[in-house]
């Protein structure tokens, strides 16, 4: 953490914010700060994200995070998608400095309340031996939750557009299990009104470049929403992938700030790389992926991350009868294939507990 944030953390520490106390930090990204918080009057548990000052007199990372409010709010109460409670601003006083030059300001800051995760889906899979002791079945679930948490995105009309572990969050579901709930939606889209930006700013995507399709590392994302379900399908891809090694497909495939650097000397040039010339790369990192995978289902992985992280986004999509379906039925397809490798692994599963106890006898 920089000594400026842990500065903001400090000060907003044990504050009020409305009617919630922020009781510790919890982590946070490039503009929000997200806290432990809990109900003043009702002690509900909850988290508090608070947009960082040191990016409230930037007007695209206000805008960002305003955004993120709009759409939380409109997808409250869909599936695998992070529950909202508020958005709202309050102004408090918060002590900054350091000796002699310490101060008491009163000051505005935004933030939205959402439901509090019990974890990160990044804290097990950057860790190795945490992500070794995660059975397969579970990493399917949750990977399953990334799928469903997408699909209901899209059927609302918004895109993600930075999907990755470190934004899946681990909530307490039915029956004691545990289900992802997708969070960090300040660089969503909803597609369904006007680019908020000339095309130009969309050529390198909005996300995380560490997980970014590669359309955004050679500048040709677009800003349609066939783009954003597309790069979608791609993060979705990516997140396997992470649930296997603990890398992103990007990491495994590219060396991203070269492939960058080297899209910008095209740019200039006038040159557009054909992206199909990345396959040979992503074709080995799906073979260092497959040797993480069971080999029941090393197949079915191996063809899904080929079709969603093909460096070709249009090939990302199914074919029926060889062509590209005209509509879909949204990430439906993608759902059951993600189910007939879960049922394969789990028979297979019972066949050897089975074959194990006939040997015992």
């Amino acid at each position: 953490m920089s000594p400026e944030r842990q500065q903001w953390v400090n000060a907003l520490t044990g504050q009020q914010l409305g009617g919630y106390i922020l009781d510790g930090y919890l982590g946070g990204g490039g503009f929000g700060m997200v806290f432990a918080a809990h109900h003043a009057t009702t002690g509900a548990e909850v988290a508090v994200k608070v947009l960082d000052p040191s990016g409230a007199n930037d007007a695209n990372t206000v805008a960002d995070f305003d955004n993120e409010g709009v759409l939380l709010k409109k997808l409250v109460r869909r599936s695998h998608v992070i529950n909202w409670h508020e958005t709202s601003t309050a102004t408090v006083p918060v002590t900054l400095g350091v000796g002699a030059t310490v101060a008491t300001v009163q000051l505005p800051f935004k933030y939205h309340v959402i439901a509090r995760a019990s974890g990160v889906l990044d804290e097990i899979t950057s860790d190795p031996s945490l992500l070794n002791e995660m059975d397969w079945l579970e990493r399917l679930s949750h990977w399953r939750g990334v799928i469903l948490g997408v699909h209901q995105m899209h059927l609302s009309t918004v895109a993600h557009r930075d999907l990755k572990a470190e934004n899946c969050l681990l909530m307490a579901g039915l029956k004691n299990s545990v289900e992802i709930r997708l969070t960090d939606l300040g660089r969503s889209k909803d597609f369904s009104t006007p680019p908020r930006y000339v095309v130009e700013e969309y050529l390198q995507g909005r996300g995380d470049k560490r997980h970014a399709a590669p359309e955004c590392l050679l500048l040709l994302a677009g800003s349609t929403e066939a783009d954003f379900r597309l790069a979608d399908l791609y993060g979705i891809g990516s997140v396997l992938a992470e649930l296997a090694t603990g890398q992103s497909m990007t990491a495994l495939a590219l060396n991203w700030q070269d492939v960058i650097q080297q899209a910008m000397i095209d740019f200039r040039a006038g040159i557009q790389i054909d992206p199909g010339v990345l396959r040979p790369r992503y074709n080995r990192a799906f073979e260092e992926v497959a040797r993480h995978v069971p080999p029941v289902i090393q197949k079915e992985v191996t063809d899904l991350l080929g079709q969603l992280c093909d460096p070709v986004a249009a090939d990302r999509l199914p074919k029926a009868f060889g062509r590209r379906p005209l509509k879909t039925d949204g990430l439906q397809w993608l759902l059951r294939r993600a189910d007939i490798a879960h049922r394969r692994l789990e028979a297979h599963i019972k066949q050897k507990q089975m074959n194990g106890r006939k040997t015992a006898g």
